[in-house]
């Protein structure tokens, strides 16, 4: 049985309309349920991040279950209007009749989100439910001047840097933006630059290891050192691997990268030790990484120079408050016929 007793918190407009919206309906009391790709707690969060008011123009890409796109219906009100695209016509066909029969004052249409819609442009609210490899120039475009568009984006050209961009289109068409820690489902594969090399190991367990380097040999000992590494658990707090990630991304510490081994998704740095012939060059000497993961740090060998140079970065990292991921600078980089968001040291 699906409870029905209210558990909302709060006076604002985002909980007024969740009181309002029964959220079991779009859920699958119809017999088609939909799995949400994000829980209602953080659907509500999201939401009031956006500043929803009165009258605006909301674009909402990927339908999922229609509860999000029936919210902000609700907050908007008569005045205003919330479309929701899907390129599922599934989703759109059963959302659309679920906001008819409910009296939820939102537009279901079945396309290609990452085009848009320009024949109700311009929109104050854009709000992706996913990733895209680059954010088209097609959402800027149907942005009005002082809107906001919140989207998950890569950071980095390094795989597995995503997080959620919160980007304001100024009155002289500027863009600004703030980047939050969270992830949302990627819109198709992942695109890696040509100046990322990316090392995968040769059985299938799926472990990769990727860096700026053109050094393959180098890379692919990282990978397999780090694999057969020492794992013990680091004292971060909850939520901190990801703001100190965001954090070395933006640092770009010599060595730096992203991998995916048995003791799972993390990014870190490699070395060579010194050579033989002399201090000076780390270029033939045995490898060195290291590694976080949300809840270990990962290293072979341990005590070296680059466990210590990486434990020094954490310390800087301290030292600056322990920034989080929306503290640190980022920029919106045109790109051909799109964009990307990068953290700025």
């Amino acid at each position: 049985m699906i409870s029905t007793r209210s558990t909302i918190v709060g006076s604002d407009a985002v909980a007024d309309a969740a009181r309002a919206v029964p959220h079991e309906i779009y859920l699958g009391l119809d017999g088609e349920a939909i799995e949400p790709v994000v829980s209602r707690s953080t659907t509500l969060h999201d939401l009031r991040a956006l500043d929803l008011r009165p009258n605006m123009r909301v674009l909402q890409i990927g339908i999922g279950s229609g509860y999000a796109a029936a919210l902000m219906a609700h907050v908007v009100g008569p005045g205003g209007h919330v479309l929701t695209i899907d390129p599922d016509p599934a989703l759109s066909v059963r959302a659309r009749a679920l906001f008819v029969a409910h009296g939820h004052r939102a537009i279901a249409v079945t396309g290609n989100g990452l085009a848009g819609h320009p024949g109700r442009a311009p929109y104050d609210r854009i709000v992706v439910a996913g990733t895209p490899a680059a954010i088209p120039d097609a959402w800027i475009d149907q942005l009005a001047r002082g809107g906001v568009l919140v989207t998950g984006c890569s950071v980095s050209d390094l795989p597995g840097a995503y997080a959620v961009a919160h980007i304001v289109k100024t009155p002289a068409d500027d863009l600004h933006v703030t980047v939050h820690a969270g992830r949302y489902p990627l819109m198709g594969s992942p695109v890696v630059p040509s100046s990322v090399m990316v090392v995968t190991a040769t059985d299938d367990s799926g472990c990769y290891l990727a860096s700026a380097s053109d050094d393959h040999q180098t890379a692919a000992d990282f990978l397999t050192i780090l694999r057969a590494g020492t794992a013990e658990p680091w004292p971060g707090g909850p939520g901190e691997f990801l703001d100190l990630k965001h954090w070395l991304l933006a640092r770009r510490p010599r060595g730096l990268f992203t991998a995916v081994t048995e003791h799972g998704e993390g990014i870190g740095i490699g070395d060579r030790a010194p050579s033989s012939f002399g201090l000076a060059a780390r270029s033939d000497g045995p490898p060195e990484a290291v590694m976080i993961t949300p809840t270990h740090l990962v290293a072979h060998p341990q005590q070296s120079p680059t466990w210590a140079r990486f434990l020094d970065l954490m310390d800087d990292w301290r030292a600056e408050g322990s920034l989080a991921t929306h503290e640190l600078d980022a920029v919106v980089l045109r790109d051909g016929d799109s964009y990307h968001v990068r953290l700025d040291d």
